[in-house]
């Protein structure tokens, strides 16, 4: 009886927690969100937008914190709780935020920009605790993530209330991988314990991904530079001729840069920007998808070099 009596003192005082805090908490995250997004905004300018990703957000389950708090209790690491600040002072993700990143290079200059921000004084946002950087130490079994606890003051009834957000920062195969070996049912409390053999497997199949993390980057890279080059190219022309035939393209993805779109034979190809600059008769930088959504239907002529296909608009949807 006495251990019902404590795990339902636990669970009393979680439920208060939640009671008390839940709304701050959920205004804490559009706060967070807003700020990462303003970060990302920053970090890409004129780049492709959907390479950081900060709409995965989730408030931690009542049942699940009680548990994180009888486990750790049980394990020495924090002190059996009397009020609910005893709680939400050592418990650092009841509120989370997860950032994706497309790749490595995306991920290092986003968490770069991150700490720069929670360090400069005209930042409200603060970091609440040392940041935890996994992805230049992973863990033992393979975990490669960027941590960081963000301190965010919501205003309440009784004055500013400072919310803890964790943010994880990682790639899209970093994320995979927790996935892939079944990560959540090997945490500590959870219903499976880890052996060696899972070990090794997660151990390989981190360092696998890590592999392919490096060379997306370099493809990515190599993607910026040609496309960089082609908007910057004076030389490049398109082909102008009333006489060369055109045909319809439909729009597939577009972005700051360029388009992609595909004929009624399949080819795709790209629309760069110069192309569309010079339809809309201007000089200056221009957004490719201020003027072309997916989906549009372009009638295009046909570039194809030694490196790419391109489609020229000879009018826009």
């Amino acid at each position: 009886m006495r251990t019902k009596k404590k795990s339902d003192n636990v669970a009393a005082l979680v439920n208060q927690l939640y009671n008390e805090r839940e709304r701050a908490w959920a205004a804490a995250l559009v706060t967070a969100q807003t700020f990462l997004d303003t970060l990302a905004d920053d970090v890409l300018e004129d780049l492709d937008r959907d390479r950081l990703n900060a709409k995965t957000a989730r408030i931690k389950d009542r049942e699940r914190t009680a548990d994180k708090v009888r486990r750790r209790i049980a394990e020495g690491q924090m002190a059996r709780p009397t009020t609910t600040d005893d709680i939400a002072d050592a418990i650092h993700d009841l509120v989370g935020i997860k950032v994706l990143c497309k790749t490595p290079r995306d991920l290092s200059a986003f968490t770069e920009k991150l700490l720069e921000a929670c360090t400069s004084p005209a930042c409200s946002v603060r970091l609440a605790v040392p940041p935890r950087d996994y992805v230049a130490n992973p863990k033992d079994s393979g975990y490669r993530a960027f941590h960081a606890v963000l301190m965010i003051k919501v205003a309440t009834h009784e004055g500013d209330l400072g919310v803890k957000v964790e943010v994880q920062v990682k790639t899209l195969l970093q994320d995979a991988w927790g996935e892939l070996t079944h990560e959540d049912m090997y945490k500590p409390g959870k219903a499976l314990k880890p052996n060696e053999f899972h070990r090794d497997v997660a151990r390989q199949m981190a360092q696998l991904l890590d592999n392919v993390d490096t060379m997306a980057d370099l493809l990515a890279a190599e993607l910026d530079r040609q496309t960089a080059q082609l908007d910057a190219d004076a030389d490049g022309t398109a082909p102008d001729s009333s006489e060369e035939p055109t045909v319809y393209a439909r729009v597939t993805r577009t972005g700051p840069r360029y388009a992609l779109a595909v004929t009624l034979d399949g080819r795709q190809g790209l629309i760069p920007a110069r192309s569309v600059r010079r339809l809309v008769g201007s000089s200056a930088r221009i957004n490719v998808s201020d003027y072309l959504d997916v989906g549009d239907m372009v009638d295009v002529r046909v570039e194809e070099t030694d490196t790419a296909l391109y489609y020229h608009p000879v009018a826009l949807a």
